[in-house]
């Protein structure tokens, strides 16, 4: 695959106190992803994504807080013959960090429950390894 097709992206799956994940939504987007954001040039995927989740979220995070669960390519919802390289890690976040507002390029912060995944339009990374690894674990 050519590399210029590739957006590297670092995101997160948060899942609360209730057992829901935290999905977000783009100001410029009709789907729900999980948040985080592109990877810089000479950037870690770990610096990555703590930078993103204070920008979008005003969470801030300690590395280990974070915990890379894998790397999972999946078609690109909002750009056009475009592939995502997600690096997805499991972030833990205490019940006082649970209570999150969208900043920045952020339209909507929810907080998905079991119930509502059919109701949601979810970005192809989320559906492809986050859902699966979140329904696992609640089995």
């Amino acid at each position: 695959m050519n590399e210029a097709q590739i957006l590297q992206i670092a995101v997160a799956i948060i899942i609360n106190s209730q057992n829901k994940m935290l999905v977000v939504q783009k100001q410029s987007s009709t789907y729900y992803q999980l948040p985080g954001g592109k990877i810089e040039v000479d950037e870690e995927a770990i610096d990555a994504l703590c930078r993103e989740l204070k920008e979008e979220l005003n969470l801030p995070l300690v590395k280990e807080q974070l915990n890379l669960l894998g790397i999972h390519e999946a078609k690109a919802v909002n750009e056009v013959g475009k592939t995502v390289r997600g690096y997805v890690f499991k972030v833990d976040i205490s019940e006082t960090q649970q209570d999150l507002k969208p900043h920045a390029e952020l339209k909507e912060v929810h907080w998905l429950a079991k119930e509502e995944i059919a109701d949601f339009k979810l970005a192809n990374l989320l559906k492809e390894f986050a859902l699966p690894h979140w329904l696992q674990k609640q089995n």
